[in-house]
């Protein structure tokens, strides 16, 4: 559910996309519209990262039986790198792709630059559920210099995923919510031979300066000299080195960063933090066995912020293809994705971003039918459902990926103990300062 979103009933959605259909093709009589793709039957050929048979296969079959002159054929590309610059080369190529998948604002800044990607605008003006949800969502919902050129489908906050069983083995009462102070206390009590209280620590920047918070000057600069990035990184540091965090030695050799999930569900930390992808591993009990609840915590906040910034936001956006000839088609579909058709992608882990999708069926398809012995179900709902979270996307964007290689490289080493913390930051500065000029920023 979205955050501060309006409740969108059936009959209204309905509404609106009668109301797209009728305003798209006026104005393409006015010659100003989008370009129509014709009255005949339309294949729309559609690239994503999800595995078909986690949600685009039924996502397909239901648009199609509502559209039966539109068919759409689904192509998986792995999202990785690998997998991320075939979708590149095809769309540079002329293959023949109508709408994709970006996962990253990195990447799809890439693909808007090259040309990639439709500029959205005549669409969502001629829809008014549409125009009000990115009205209302102007911080959450990204734009490239000013326009729409993907909506998010899916909305994926952080938050503290907690193994009860050891909560209350512990003898700790969770508080609803907690400071940075308490977090670490309960981590120290969590921690014993073979177990950590973490596996991660807060990003306390991102906490206090919001999705911005490693540039400075409008982007001129990075901003890594601000003492709440010093503060996060010292944080984490200490809670390796008094053994309340997982040893980052273990993170670069068994390459955690990416597989963090295996050491909660192996009971070798007691908390980590992630988001709503995580419940495909929980709810795989073949894959990973085990036999704890799993609750839920919001992050900590740091101190004398009383709002702080919620890594994550709506993400997963939706393109289409600036060069597709089939414009109203492929924006048909990319509308059905967006709403009535979002909860077919929800047991993929993606909990949908268009308001209209009620608890009860993101509950149901994202915590599986074990949910009750999985989960605190109650807790799910209240840090995760409750629409408290404050969550936006960046609207700076120079030397993006550079930066965050930059980071991760020279914060391992802080956090195995090769460099000063002073090393640290200094190196991390420097070397975006210099990305960043490179960037043409």
């Amino acid at each position: 559910m979205t955050p501060a979103s309006p409740s969108i009933s059936r009959r209204t959605f309905l509404q609106g996309i009668a109301a797209t259909s009728a305003t798209a093709t006026l104005l393409a009589a006015c010659g100003t519209g989008p370009i129509k793709s014709g009255s005949g039957p339309v294949t729309l050929n559609f690239w994503g990262g999800v595995p078909a048979e986690s949600g685009p296969t039924d996502l397909i079959e239901a648009f199609q039986k509502k559209y039966p002159t539109i068919k759409v054929k689904y192509t998986r590309f792995v999202n990785d790198n690998t997998g991320n610059v075939k979708l590149d080369t095809a769309l540079e190529g002329g293959t023949p792709i109508d709408l994709f998948m970006s996962y990253e604002i990195g990447r799809m800044v890439k693909r808007i630059d090259s040309g990639a990607a439709l500029d959205l605008g005549s669409f969502i003006d001629a829809d008014n559920e549409t125009k009000q949800w990115v009205t209302t969502q102007s911080q959450a919902i990204y734009q490239y210099k000013g326009k729409y050129w993907g909506l998010p489908i899916a909305q994926g906050p952080t938050y503290i995923f907690v193994n009860k069983n050891m909560v209350e083995a512990a003898g700790i009462t969770l508080p609803e919510q907690w400071t940075i102070n308490e977090f670490r206390e309960i981590t120290k009590k969590l921690s014993q031979k073979g177990v950590y209280g973490t596996y991660d620590t807060p990003d306390l920047a991102y906490a206090a300066l919001g999705p911005n918070d490693v540039y400075k000057g409008g982007g001129k600069a990075s901003n890594f000299d601000h003492p709440m990035f010093r503060e996060s990184f010292k944080l984490h540091r200490d809670m390796i080195v008094e053994k309340s965090a997982f040893p980052w030695t273990e993170v670069l050799a068994q390459n955690l960063r990416v597989y963090s999930q295996s050491i909660f569900l192996k009971g070798q930390v007691a908390m980590a933090s992630s988001s709503d992808f995580w419940h495909r591993y929980i709810t795989d009990t073949k894959s990973y066995p085990h036999d704890f609840v799993t609750t839920f915590m919001p992050l900590p906040k740091p101190d004398g912020i009383d709002n702080p910034y919620t890594p994550g936001g709506l993400n997963n956006w939706i393109q289409i293809n600036a060069q597709t000839r089939n414009k109203e088609a492929a924006w048909t579909f990319l509308r059905y994705s967006l709403g009535e058709g979002a909860k077919y992608m929800i047991r993929s882990g993606r909990n949908p971003a268009f308001p209209g999708t009620s608890a009860d069926d993101v509950v149901n398809n994202l915590l599986g039918s074990n949910k009750e012995k999985l989960y605190d179900v109650e807790a799910y709902k209240r840090v995760v459902l409750s629409n408290h979270m404050r969550l936006a996307n960046p609207t700076i964007t120079a030397a993006a990926a550079q930066i965050t290689q930059i980071q991760q490289a020279q914060t391992d080493r802080y956090f195995i103990g090769e460099v000063s913390l002073d090393q640290c930051i200094q190196t991390i500065k420097q070397q975006s300062d210099d990305a960043i000029q490179k960037a043409g920023a």
